[in-house]
């Protein structure tokens, strides 16, 4: 893993922003997204019954199960209650009953783990190294046939990462008609997406706050702002590789569209002048500029087909820093000289990207408590010590130190969650299990 000493700065002359194959020089070793099934036509029942580790687990997939409608498994409460009967039986000692026992739970685990393996509607993944782990069933069966604890097995396999972990443990109180299961479904949903790393960022655009954690725990957390409606803070799973300061801001194609063409017709190229903005011919460090007065401006105000670039300094809308991450729709995490947003309760607000409250905290957070560059001067580009991956998603639900707490549905995710009624898993039958594969993570 590349580690940078004190600052060592990058010569950059072809980074605006840094691309995903340069950065992942310092990417961690890869762990495979899919893996093909080498189970038989058939796959065997594991043993849940022939002794007091099997029964573990067949109680801790049981107690899953009880809940799991929440999860998206609908069968699961109707097979819980199955199971713990077979279970009972089969302790009598019959040899047919612990067989038909053993295969029931079989079919049970592997359908379960089908819905938590399934992909996740909506979800950018930037970088692979924040895409989840996906075994194929085969795979699944396979490995819990071979390992010493079957009940860590089920426990490992069922935990998917710690706020999806703490919400499903909240919501197992929840009552079957309470209103509030929609949101916990929707954002249990959504929050799968994303995999356990010893320390990663949580940005929730439905509660506009960011997340630090730290081997499980959250060790900071701080306000966001976040894009408004009409430009929604897409879902993504990405990594960050370095921090970028004094930066340029690159405007959007539809700010260009809306604001600044139309203006530089009403007012001339001393509008561009005076906001410290300037058309380059392309996104580099050594772009060449453009002279504002041989732009097509009536063209740029239909298309926003121009790249047009903000100086750094104290006006810029990126303020001293930003953290860029691999993503289609350029979002990222920036400083913002508009504090004042802080304020407000609902900082649904932006164009889509996520400003911070406090770069500089989080940006010593990703530096590991080293001093952070001078604000001031040329546009430059610093490798973090550690690449940290990022996951932005929208939790309408969450548990907040053991308590369930919810969130407005501003973007209406969950009302678009209920309007697709994706069909929810049911279990499969042996043969079936044995032979599917996942599917590779959506995006």
């Amino acid at each position: 893993m590349m580690t940078i000493g004190k600052f060592s700065t990058m010569a950059l002359a072809a980074l605006a922003p840094m691309t995903a194959a340069a950065a992942q020089q310092a990417m961690p070793a890869q762990a495979p997204t899919s893996l093909p099934s080498m189970a038989p036509a058939v796959a065997p029942a594991i043993d849940w019954t022939s002794d007091e580790d099997g029964q573990r687990a067949a109680d801790r997939l049981i107690a899953l199960l009880e809940h799991a409608d929440l999860e998206g498994f609908a069968a699961g409460p109707t097979m819980a209650v199955q199971a713990r009967a077979l279970l009972d039986k089969a302790k009598l000692g019959v040899e047919a009953d612990r067989k038909a026992a053993d295969r029931f739970l079989t079919d049970a685990f592997a359908g379960y783990m089908d819905v938590l393996n399934a992909p996740v509607y909506g979800v950018e993944y930037g970088d692979n190294w924040a895409r989840p782990s996906r075994l194929s069933s085969g795979v699944l069966l396979k490995n819990a046939l071979a390992v010493p604890s079957l009940e860590a097995f089920v426990t490992r396999q069922a935990s998917i990462n710690p706020v999806y972990d703490r919400l499903r443990h909240a919501a197992s109180a929840l009552p079957a008609n309470d209103p509030a299961r929609t949101k916990v479904a929707s954002s249990l949903e959504r929050v799968r997406a994303f995999p356990t790393r010893t320390k990663f960022v949580l940005v929730d655009s439905a509660t506009q706050r960011l997340w630090m954690f730290e081997n499980g725990e959250v060790v900071d957390s701080m306000k966001v702002v976040v894009g408004k409606q009409e430009y929604a803070t897409p879902m993504i799973a990405s990594t960050i590789y370095y921090g970028t300061f004094n930066p340029y801001w690159h405007v959007p194609y539809h700010l260009i569209r809306n604001t600044i063409a139309p203006n530089v017709r009403r007012q001339g190229v001393g509008y561009l002048k005076a906001r410290g903005y300037e058309v380059v011919d392309r996104w580099a460090a050594d772009a060449t500029i453009v002279d504002p007065k041989s732009v097509d401006w009536a063209a740029a105000a239909k298309t926003g087909d121009l790249k047009v670039r903000q100086l750094p300094g104290g006006a810029n809308s990126m303020g001293n820093m930003k953290f860029d991450f691999a993503n289609s729709e350029g979002i990222y995490l920036h400083d913002t000289p508009m504090k004042e947003y802080f304020k407000r309760d609902v900082r649904a607000l932006s164009n889509g990207c996520i400003r911070l409250e406090d770069a500089a905290r989080f940006g010593r957070w990703l530096f590991q408590g080293q001093a952070l560059p001078a604000t001031g001067g040329r546009e430059q580009h610093v490798l973090i010590p550690e690449p940290v991956p990022v996951y932005v998603t929208y939790l309408t639900a969450n548990a907040i130190e053991g308590q369930l707490a919810y969130a407005d549905d501003i973007y209406g995710l969950d009302k678009a969650m209920l309007a697709r009624n994706v069909p929810t898993a049911e279990p499969q039958s042996a043969g079936a299990v044995a032979t599917a594969t996942s599917a590779a993570p959506a995006s």
